[in-house]
């Protein structure tokens, strides 16, 4: 009799630890599947934000591209042709951590290095260019020899890495461009690029004043501004542009997103030439 009730004891002890581990065990895993879910709930709100700063960043150049298109549609030719300074983008979502950013720059202000032979026009502007930034000019001969005997054009800015130092290519890459242009944007052209066209600094300077107070409208005013010994270089500019390189920036919550595009206005609209997510 003292043995059966001792067995049965030792049976309810076993019992209490069974259902202790028991317990134990379902805790673990209610925690675990609590923390899991959290996660996951997590994952999902990052992956939300994250493709929401994505295709915000993307509006912000259809914003530019809309608002360019329709200046150009208007005739209002010379309006928001650079918008140097990020610009915010009023947007109706009813958060405070969401904002969307816009700058653009006009790439018919710059110099477009997409056929750089020794003695073309592209040459001959840039001779000019690295003489007023102090880069070596026997670059452009090497970067000629490599454009004729591989028969290579340059798709990317960065690619000028391959004959400039990180340095060099700092001093010139902001006159620099790939867009389809061959006039200069007189309007919007740096000192330096006014220069490569073959117009003295004195005159740069002075195109400089008069844009500031009123741009110059047509190709009758520049001629006429530029006078008869500066013929040729009053040719090798215009007035406006049609082709822009668009910043976008959208931030939703913790999260940002950047796009860089270079895109072309028509009255009907716009075109992406290029893009890339940064």
């Amino acid at each position: 009799m003292r043995n059966e009730h001792r067995r049965t004891r030792n049976e309810r002890g076993v019992a209490l630890i069974i259902v202790l581990l028991v317990t134990a065990l379902l805790i673990a895993l209610i925690f675990e599947f609590a923390y899991g879910t959290r996660i996951s709930l997590r994952a999902a709100v990052n992956f939300r934000d994250s493709q929401r700063a994505y295709y915000l960043a993307r509006s912000g150049v259809t914003f530019a591209g809309l608002l360019l298109a329709d200046n150009l549609k208007k005739g209002k030719l010379q309006d928001n042709i650079e918008q140097l300074d990020w610009q915010v983008v009023p947007i109706t979502t009813g958060s405070s951590d969401t904002e969307l950013r816009v700058r653009w720059e006009d790439e018919s202000g710059k110099i477009n290095i997409t056929n750089v032979i020794k003695g073309n026009d592209t040459y001959n502007r840039l001779v000019i260019l690295f003489t007023n930034r102090d880069v070596n000019q026997e670059i452009l001969d090497r970067i000629s020899a490599w454009m004729i005997e591989e028969k290579r054009r340059f798709y990317l800015l960065t690619e000028l890495h391959q004959f400039l130092s990180d340095e060099d290519f700092r001093k010139v890459s902001d006159a620099l461009t790939l867009a389809p242009v061959t006039q200069i944007n007189i309007n919007t052209a740096s000192a330096d690029v006014l220069e490569s066209v073959g117009v003295s600094s004195a005159m740069a300077q002075m195109i400089l004043e008069r844009r500031d107070s009123e741009p110059f409208k047509t190709g009758a005013e520049v001629a006429d501004f530029l006078g008869p010994a500066n013929t040729l270089a009053a040719s090798q500019l215009t007035t406006t542009s049609n082709v822009f390189k668009v910043n976008s920036y959208a931030t939703v919550g913790g999260y940002t997103k950047q796009i860089e595009a270079v895109i072309t206005r028509s009255a009907s609209g716009f075109t992406v030439n290029y893009w890339r997510a940064l």
